[in-house]
């Protein structure tokens, strides 16, 4: 059975008829037919590939063999066709119907008439065969066959455009991927369903056909009427293939799998579908954002972190079973705990506790304990715990610097006991402008890191800022010394620091240099022709 669409199903086609030379189409005429409605593809028809019909449209559609012969019904007396270029009338029936002389429009005598029409266009062109009611003069036309114009039969032969491939729930039909389908956990099973159709839209259920699943490294597939677990990673089977499923589980349980499965008919790649089975968690990654806040209250988002399985597939575990394993020292860092759970776009995000007024850093472990009672262990993340910034020094990441280049200036911000200040508490907190505002002055070099209102330091007690070497009007070599004042943090044991640093002259090639570097040129040219001269005596 067809599962792709109401309109795929009523596809007429038909193997063995095509075989001998003929196929038999017959479509009922609708409760409500009339005048202009072209009732059917008469079963004296021969050649006709596909057809899909219905009442009273501009859209109806087949597809006729270039040697064939369209046979079709009209229902009644009022009806008049006509056929465009690339086809012609070859004979009709019915007591009063005619056929005009150039054999291309047909006037229907009594409610069961029939007429023939023959291709003469190429392969791939199509015409029409537009309907009318006679009787009202001047209206648009009741019915537009459009018919395409073959070479030879495809019925049959897998079109992967016209089939279909989806992600499911389970071994059930569908008509698209089900959104989310395609990732399941360890012990759950990743379920496909399948329907081929040939270019005609006509659904394949020949049982003489081979259909192959693979997929790769690290699960098994199974082909079967119902969920069937397999044994391997390619399945084959000879039945009627829309009515099979695809089950796709674990090689190793619980080990996971992240690939793909491919869908070939014949020889023919139908589809490559990308899955994830997440396993076991077997790996916490845990890295520190910020240096906490020693006020004995939990700093949000201090951590993050990432789970995954033995093949590096991400695992979402219930952020809060994420928890405190060891503290090298406990007067330091008192907890950690997950907050946030990870997601496909975004690591897991969790919270550390400093023990108040304490400074320092501790090496801190988490871990999840697994459904079987292990005890999955994080690596080894080292924690800063700090106050307030009192305290801060300035340097650059090189001493000298030429036209061109990008200059970084980092600020090292540090706390009463000497240890980076924490990540909470802003370092600046006016806007620009202000008297509290950030001061960086920097001769031959511009800012290019934004301005903040609120500074606050990274992990490391650090703020870190960009400049491009030179202006628009060039540079000016020589020592200089930028000016770094943080007004929020200034006070009598600490004011605004100088950091010095040296800007060269842009490279410059003189006249003396070019002639030189031509000199040598014309002489290793000469030289290559002495040497050819050599050869050629020989």
């Amino acid at each position: 059975m067809s599962k792709k669409t109401i309109f795929k199903r009523i596809a007429l086609t038909a193997v063995s008829a095509l075989a001998a030379g003929t196929l038999s189409v017959v479509v009922a005429p609708t409760a409500n037919a009339a005048a202009g409605d072209i009732e059917g593809i008469n079963a004296s028809s021969t050649g006709v590939l596909a057809s899909a019909l219905s009442s009273r449209t501009t859209t109806k559609t087949a597809t006729l063999l270039s040697t064939g012969t369209l046979v079709i019904d009209v229902d009644s007396a009022d009806s008049g066709c006509d056929v465009s270029a690339g086809a012609f009338i070859s004979a009709f029936s019915g007591t009063s119907a005619a056929v005009d002389a150039d054999q291309n429009t047909f006037t229907a005598g009594n409610a069961d008439n029939t007429f023939s029409v023959r291709p003469t266009g190429a392969p791939g062109s199509t015409f029409t065969v537009t309907c009318y009611d006679s009787t009202a003069t001047g209206t648009p036309p009741v019915n537009v066959l459009t018919v395409t114009i073959a070479a030879t039969s495809v019925a049959g032969v897998v079109a992967p455009s016209e089939s279909g491939v989806w992600w499911v729930a389970s071994a059930a039909e569908g008509t698209a991927d089900v959104a989310g389908e395609n990732t399941t956990t360890y012990g759950t099973a990743l379920y496909l369903d399948i329907d081929l159709a040939d270019a005609y839209g006509a659904s394949i259920t020949g049982t003489t056909g081979a259909l192959v699943v693979s997929v790769t490294d690290g699960a098994v597939v199974g082909l079967g009427t119902s969920a069937t677990t397999g044994t391997f990673s390619t399945a084959v089977s000879s039945r009627n293939p829309s009515a099979d499923f695809v089950t796709i589980t674990e090689k190793t349980a619980g080990a996971g799998w992240a690939g793909t499965v491919t869908v070939t008919y014949n020889g023919t790649v139908v589809a490559t579908k990308s899955g994830v089975i997440t396993g076991v968690p077997a790996k916490i990654v845990a890295t520190p954002v910020m240096v906490g806040k020693n006020n004995g209250s939990a700093t949000t988002d201090s951590f993050t972190y990432k789970v995954t399985d033995s093949r590096g597939n991400l695992v979402v575990i219930t952020a809060s079973t994420l928890t405190l394993n060891l503290s090298s020292n406990t007067s330091i860092v008192s907890n950690a705990v997950g907050t946030t759970a990870e997601t496909t776009s975004a690591a897991g995000k969790g919270d550390i506790t400093c023990v108040s007024s304490a400074s320092g850093s501790a090496d801190v472990t988490l871990q999840h304990i697994l459904a079987n009672g292990t005890v999955l262990k994080s690596n080894v993340m080292k924690v800063n715990c700090g106050g307030i910034a009192t305290n801060y020094k300035a340097s650059w990441d090189k001493a000298s610097y030429a036209q061109g280049e990008l200059a970084t200036l980092t600020v090292q911000f540090t706390d009463s006991k000497g240890n980076p200040a924490n990540s909470s508490d802003a370092v600046s907190n006016g806007s620009a402008g202000s008297s509290s505002d950030i001061v960086i002055t920097a001769n031959q070099l511009e800012r290019a890191t934004a301005h903040a209102a609120s500074t606050k330091v990274n992990v490391d007690g650090q703020v870190k800022y960009t400049f491009t070497v030179g202006t628009s009007s060039g540079v000016v070599p020589g020592a200089y010394a930028a000016i770094v004042s943080f007004p929020t943090i200034n006070s009598a044991v600490q004011g605004a620091v100088t950091v010095p640093y040296t800007i060269t002259a842009p490279a410059t090639v003189s006249n003396a240099e070019v002639l030189a570097s031509i000199v040598k040129l014309i002489a290793t040219i000469n030289k290559q022709i002495r040497a050819l001269q050599k050869q050629l005596r020989r």
